[in-house]
């Protein structure tokens, strides 16, 4: 495995469309490739490692996930449930009905956003870049909020006031990535009465030893973080600051840093149905739930992007259904996610194996290095 993968990976640092990645590959407990390479500061040659911290963006709506059906497993809440119960800014929702002249009309929907659409981002909850009405609306109401405030709101207000702005469909008729997530985590601080990293960190993060993981780096830690550097640029690197402590609003859809060996950790903890080194994060038939599709085939039909062939999607994350028309040489079953900078993990039960790849693109490009990583890994075996 060590020539397969490690040679995949340092072609694409050596051929220049990356500037560096960190992966570790776990399989039946014992770790079969572990590899860094590249740099996390090309400017200071200061190369990637096992300790590299990476913003992770939407690999941290997995760990949202698990820690919201922590809530469902002590009977807190059922999926169906409207998002209303907890939000109240979703009560009597409405969509930007988009027109053929490029308008929009603002329609009362028919029904209300239910907590399973956000886990399976069939809510209409759109995220501000997507290309709807929906998300126009959200975009300009967040710049109006900023201007004013100067900053964005803690995670519960937040949520509230995206609740009050048009969706982009009606509840449950298609799939469309976006906000729904974060929703998720603003849900997770109203029934766990903590902050959503507090809780995180009490659930998840210190029964793991998760130690380098959360919605902020420390200052002691700030220049472990890698830099993220735009791909098509010519390796311009991105100037973005990052947060030194809490922040008031936490992205459970994106806001989280962690390193290989963290991830790891969480993606085994997954694998082995909810627990690991004595440590019971979540049953193994939760486990499950989350890992089957749930899409019905109205919404699989919208469930579009390239990265997603032969992909159903589950509770926050992709399920492989049918893997020759993903064009890769995996499992049917194999689930899990990735993120903005090109960030990616697998479980796969039936090889009982783990993959979690970390690095630092602008775009993330996933469809450009990823089916070539998974070749090189399911050749190994």
């Amino acid at each position: 495995m060590l020539n397969l993968v490690g040679n995949t990976l340092n072609r694409f640092v050596e051929e220049g469309q990356i500037a560096g990645c960190s992966a570790k590959i776990i399989r039946e407990g014992e770790t079969l490739f572990q590899g860094s390479f590249g740099y996390a500061n090309l400017e200071r040659k200061i190369p990637i490692s096992e300790s590299t911290i990476f913003p992770i963006a939407s690999m941290s709506k997995v760990i949202t996930v698990a820690g919201m059906m922590r809530l469902y497993e002590q009977g807190l809440f059922k999926l169906w449930d409207p998002v209303s119960e907890y939000l109240p800014g979703f009560k009597h929702p409405t969509i930007a009905l988009e027109k053929p002249d490029g308008g929009y009309e603002i329609v009362p929907a028919k029904g209300e956003v239910t907590l399973r659409q956000l886990f399976t981002m069939t809510s209409g909850v759109p995220y501000a870049g997507n290309d709807t009405a929906a998300a126009r609306i959200q975009n300009e109401k967040g710049d109006a909020y900023l201007a004013e405030h100067g900053t964005v709101p803690p995670t519960v207000e937040y949520c509230n006031l995206i609740g009050g702005l048009p969706l982009a469909f009606e509840p449950g008729e298609r799939w469309m990535y976006g906000f729904s997530i974060d929703v998720l985590g603003a849900v997770i601080e109203v029934l766990s009465g903590k902050t959503l990293g507090e809780y995180l960190k009490e659930t998840i993060f210190d029964p793991l030893g998760m130690v380098d993981t959360g919605f902020f780096v420390p200052p002691e830690k700030q220049d472990r973080i890698a830099t993220l550097y735009h791909i098509r640029e010519g390796m311009k690197p991105d100037e973005r600051m990052y947060p030194s402590q809490k922040p008031a609003f936490e992205s459970g859809g994106g806001g989280l840093f962690s390193t290989v060996e963290d991830y790891s950790r969480f993606a085994q903890m997954l694998l082995q149905g909810g627990s690991l080194d004595g440590e019971r994060i979540l049953g193994r038939k939760t486990i499950e739930l989350i890992s089957r599709d749930h899409l019905t085939p109205q919404q699989q039909a919208t469930h579009s992007w390239d990265t997603q062939r032969g992909y159903g999607y589950g509770l926050g994350v992709r399920v492989m259904t049918n893997p020759e028309i993903a064009d890769i040489n995996g499992s049917v079953g194999e689930w899990g996610w990735d993120g903005a900078f090109g960030n990616w993990f697998c479980v796969d039960p039936k090889e009982n194996l783990t993959c979690v790849y970390l690095t630092t693109n602008l775009p993330g490009d996933h469809y450009r290095f990823i089916p070539k990583l998974m070749a090189s890994m399911y050749a190994s075996l």
